[in-house]
């Protein structure tokens, strides 16, 4: 009877090594496929240019593309200048919204949505979950498979075929405007560097938002 003992005493301590170093490597197991397979990638990046006033706060991250930072210093000189031309500004402005949200091989989820900085404040959100459901679903796809973004479409020119000045009171029957502001609908079109099959040209409606100009609404070119 002591014998057994000892040698049940013997067995625990044993037995209470094994499940410890299974736990562990079951950790660790889960711990390699999470980061490597599952993780989403990093969606931090790096500012590394900004206009920054009491009206606006536009940005440019170390991941944005050359077209999107020649635009970008394009919109300082005209914020920059002593009287800001309106219709210069709300061509720059769709311009840089466009490179941003079609570009999508520098984006990194689905949530990475690319021109939200450049779109009305009231209209952030709901614009946020369409693309969400919409063609950054192909960005979740890549992730999700691990497949590099160089697949996905990279704007790389953007040009304006027609601006026209609108009244943002009329357009949006009141809303937040008032009838003496001045919107501009914007006809614009842009090419990609290794897609075709995306869309190509827009009308791009942009309105007074607070001190600033913000696209309100994108549609099909008219």
């Amino acid at each position: 009877m002591k014998k057994e003992k000892m040698a049940r005493a013997k067995i625990k301590p044993i037995t209470k090594i094994l499940l410890c170093l299974i736990v562990v490597a079951i950790l660790v197991s889960g711990f390699i496929v999470w980061n490597n397979f599952i993780r989403p990638r990093s969606t931090k990046s790096k500012v590394v240019d900004s206009i920054k006033n009491k009206d606006v706060d536009y940005v440019v991250s170390d991941t944005d593309t050359k077209l999107f930072k020649e635009n970008f210093n394009e919109l300082k000189k005209i914020l920059n200048a002593k009287e800001v031309d309106n219709k210069k500004y709300a061509e720059t402005i769709a311009k840089l919204f466009v490179i941003d949200f079609f570009t999508l091989s520098n984006k990194t989820s689905k949530n990475d949505v690319g021109g939200v900085q450049f779109v009305y404040v009231g209209y952030q959100k709901d614009f946020i979950d369409a693309a969400r459901d919409g063609m950054y679903k192909q960005v979740h796809s890549l992730v999700t498979d691990n497949v590099s973004n160089s697949s996905l479409p990279t704007v790389t020119k953007v040009k304006i075929d027609d601006i026209d000045e609108i009244s943002p009171y009329t357009m949006f029957e009141g809303g937040f405007f008032t009838e003496d502001q001045v919107g501009y609908m914007i006809n614009i079109s842009w090419e990609y560097k290794n897609k075709d099959d995306f869309q190509h040209n827009a009308t791009i409606i942009v309105v007074p938002d607070m001190n600033k100009l913000s696209v309100a609404r994108m549609q099909e070119a008219m």
